[in-house]
């Protein structure tokens, strides 16, 4: 399928409104009796099957807002929705509750600005959050696509989105390149933006004063909004059985992943989430206190999944893959300031602490898009804590900046506060965890002192219930045939069985199972079709 000529020509005229389109078209026959006798009806005649028909509308999605009413237009095939600037841009926010349809026949919703739900509001400035703002509600199996770099879905404190894709019908956010039926165009890292979800959850970076005052205003990456707040089971709405894929935009230190998660709140369910070829992260999570499950990474540039600035939520059945470039399969932040200085008190939340079980990161240390870097486990730094249970890290590479694990100290010096007497005390902890890599542990690039000097990374590791540190030999000693499902018995670079035992998380949101990483070998049900179908999108 080729888009129309009625897209195409949109696509150079960026200033040309689009028609709206009409509503369904319903024909109604006209009965006519002929019968002279009552009793004996009339036969009728067949409809001859060569007659041509009018065909009906495909129904593309439509609100009111300030007395006008903004439509998508039908392409000439009838069986794509496209939506000009005028329906929504980056300089529009949306303040009216709509609906996104799905649409037969593999038909898209393509848009051609940014869309974004719920009207941005700097309290400092006067601005007043709706807290019953609008929802954007998106039928399953509907597939969304941007058309330029620095277009995105952004939902703003006080909206919703209701993203409740179904097995076998997920919810899809791609590019235009992916769905346009042009041999000559292939879909890329950085097609798009992404989808950005503010929520009203404390954030390291707001002061308790500000938060408990509705003033907390953090600016989010990408095109300026706000997030943050003191609500902790804050509502964002649902991204349940949702695809994205070929997302992010920007520049380093300013940049949209495949989706982020300011200062979102554990009202919001995020399960079921497939994110694929990202330009930075896969998922970025900045504060707050939402719980994710049911993930899966792949191939993205920077790190799978990123957390900073105080995030206290929960993850478990985290899948992140990086066999052809990628930074980290975790990379973790505290805050950016030390929390124990001055600056640092009274903050509306303490640095990241989540709790993680049953994550699986595999990655072959090859160096990510553009140089980025190289693949590798795990890497936590600025002064962040960490809960970590029924991990496995397969790693192939032997070269420094690929290893399993690396507390890093270039930013908090490993002070009293550091990741490294953060995990002194238990406060980075793993249990039943393994690592089958060719180097496990980072070097220590500055040296620790005082009573840390004698911190080693094997003794910490070992002291946690059922680790273990097993090298590398092969994916196939510990990985099943899928590649990633953990295999139900485990062996080491010498060939020897190691002994697995996962661990319980002791939390209703965990669900225990018997084998540690993200999914075992042989599992079945709605997980393993899930990773299935994540892992054929991906290859």
């Amino acid at each position: 399928m080729k888009l129309s000529g009625l897209f195409k020509v949109s696509l150079v005229a960026s200033a040309l409104v689009l028609a709206g389109c009409g509503g369904d078209i319903n024909v109604t026959p006209t009965n006519i009796d002929n019968s002279v006798d009552n009793s004996v009806k009339n036969p009728t005649t067949p409809t001859d099957p060569t007659e041509p028909t009018t065909p009906v509308a495909i129904k593309c999605a439509s609100y009111t807002q300030d007395g006008s009413t903004f439509e998508g237009t039908p392409d000439e095939n009838n069986k794509n929705c496209v939506y000009s600037q005028a329906f929504a841009s980056n300089a529009k926010d949306l303040t009216t509750s709509f609906l996104i349809p799905a649409l037969k026949n593999g038909g898209a919703h393509i848009f051609e600005g940014a869309l974004f739900i719920g009207k941005d509001v700097d309290t400092s400035k006067g601005g007043v959050i709706d807290a019953n703002g609008p929802t954007l509600t998106i039928e399953a199996g509907a597939t969304i696509a941007f058309t330029k770099p620095e277009s995105f879905v952004r939902v703003a404190r006080g909206a919703k989105i209701l993203a409740q894709g179904e097995t076998g019908k997920p919810i899809t956010f791609t590019s235009i390149a992916e769905i346009d039926g042009d041999d000559t165009t292939t879909a890329q890292i950085g097609d798009w933006g992404g989808v950005q979800v503010n929520g009203r959850a404390p954030n390291i970076e707001c002061t308790l004063e500000a938060a408990q005052n509705d003033l907390c205003n953090i600016k989010a990456e990408g095109i300026v909004s706000h997030y943050g707040g003191n609500n902790a089971g804050d509502n964002s709405g649902v991204l349940k059985h949702v695809v994205i894929k070929y997302a992010g935009f920007g520049v380093e230190g300013d940049e949209l992943n495949g989706l982020t998660l300011n200062a979102v709140g554990s009202g919001t369910t995020v399960d079921y989430v497939h994110v694929h070829n990202g330009f930075d992260d896969g998922i970025e999570i900045f504060g707050g206190n939402v719980n994710i499950k049911h993930i899966v990474i792949t191939e993205s540039a920077d790190d799978g999944i990123d957390w900073d600035t105080g995030w206290q939520g929960k993850g478990q059945f985290i899948l992140v893959q990086s066999k052809q470039y990628g930074n980290h399969g975790f990379e973790t932040d505290g805050a950016k300031k030390d929390p124990l200085t001055a600056d640092g008190q009274g903050k509306a939340t303490s640095v990241s602490f989540p709790t993680i079980a049953n994550a699986t990161v595999v990655s072959t240390g090859k160096q990510g898009a553009e140089g980025r870097r190289t693949g590798a486990g795990m890497e936590m730094k600025e002064w962040g804590k960490a809960k970590l249970l029924n991990m496995l890290f397969v790693d192939s590479s032997t070269d420094a900046g690929a290893a399993c694990l690396d507390l890093f100290n270039g930013d908090d010096l490993s002070g009293a506060a550091g990741v490294h007497a953060n995990a002194v005390a238990g406060d980075i902890s793993f249990t039943s965890s393994v690592f089958a890599c060719g180097l496990n542990f980072e070097t220590i690039k500055v040296p620790l002192e005082g009573s840390l000097a004698s911190f080693n990374y094997e003794t910490w590791f070992n002291a946690g219930a059922n680790n273990h540190l097993i090298g590398f030999a092969d994916f196939s000693n510990v990985l099943a045939a899928d590649g990633v499902s953990t295999k139900g018995t485990i062996t080491d670079k010498d060939g020897n069985v190691v002994p697995v035992q996962a661990a319980s998380a002791g939390d209703s949101f965990f669900t225990d199972v018997s084998y540690i990483g993200a999914i075992g070998e042989g599992e079945e049900g709605e997980w393993a079709d899930f990773v299935a179908a994540s892992m054929a999108r991906a290859n």
